[in-house]
Formats: structure tokens, sequence, C-alpha cells
């Protein structure tokens, strides 16, 4: 999806200072890690920091390398503004997107395009869904993708320890 966003007039931006709370999102897997809250808004998408994603999902990333765009663009509705933050790890990599001011089912755009079918997951904003594909070696592709109003959140994880649920947990703090 990065070059999705890199279409779409790239700009290189940095990443929002995390609030003090921390919480983990309501319907959160028991025993999961609290994640601060560094709630994104249509109003400004910003890059996580690398340490709530180190916390949320148990790795250890670099800063993000982001791209940001705004709509029109080839695939963004006009008006609709995209950031991709991209973290690199030894032997893992998780993308972060965060797209504002889209339709809801702008959702179908992503999970139309995972790798294997994807399961509904609920209690996670307006519309949630997730996958998950064994890549082999004890290594993991997994993704979910979040729609709450016109605030959309899609990560993908490959090669992390991360469960869904960790992943979910994100998501809901993005939210």
């Amino acid at each position: 999806m990065a070059a999705l966003v890199a279409g779409c007039g790239a700009a290189a931006t940095g990443t929002p200072p995390a609030s003090g709370s921390t919480s983990a999102p309501s319907g959160a897997a028991p025993g999961l890690t609290a994640i601060p809250s560094v709630e994104a808004t249509t109003a400004s998408l910003a890059c996580p920091p690398a340490a709530i994603v180190d916390a949320a999902l148990g790795v250890t990333v670099s800063s993000p390398i982001s791209i940001s765009g705004s709509g029109p663009g080839p695939t963004l509705p006009p008006g609709a503004r995209a950031i991709s933050c991209e973290y690199a790890g030894a032997g893992l990599n998780v993308l972060i997107e965060l797209f504002g001011d889209v339709p809801a089912s702008t959702i179908g755009s992503f999970s139309d395009k995972f790798p294997v079918p994807f399961s509904a997951v609920s209690g996670l904003g307006d519309e949630a869904r997730s996958f998950s594909q064994a890549l082999g070696g004890g290594k993991d592709n997994e993704g979910v993708v979040a729609v709450k109003g016109s605030l959309l959140v899609d990560i993908t994880a490959t090669g992390t320890p991360a469960t869904l649920a960790q992943l979910e947990a994100l998501v809901g703090a993005l939210l």
C-alpha cells in the first residue's frame, strides 16, 4: 500500500508525541500490554512512535519511515489524506497506514488485497477485518484493517512474534 500513498503527493512528516495515558483498548484480549493512547484523528495523521509499536507488538523496530499524501489521487477519494509508516526490525517488518476523510467502504480496498481470505473482527471500530498467513520457519504475515467514522487504520506485521489480538489492540489504540 505504500505505493498507493506515494502516488498521492509524497511529503515527509514527523511523529507525534505520545499522550501520557495508557490503557488497553476496550475488547482487548486479557493479558495484553497496555498501549499508550496515540489516537489518530482525521484532522491529524501521524506515525506512532516506534516505542508504541515495540510495546504493543513485543518487538524492537526502527523509527518509522513515513510517506504522506492527500487526494485526489489515483485511488484515494478527493479530500482524503493518508500516511504510511514503515517500521523495520531484525527479520521483521511492520507497516501502519492511516487514512483520513475516507468513506467506510474503503475497507474493502484493503481486505480484498489480503493474501488469504479475511475474518471479521467484532468490537473494533465500526468494522474490522483480519488475516493470518503462515510463511514457514515459524514466521507469519498478519494484518488488521478497521474503520471508525471516516478514519481507517491498516496494520500488517510480517515476521513478528505478535498475535492478531496484539495487532487488534494497536489498531484500537489508533482509532
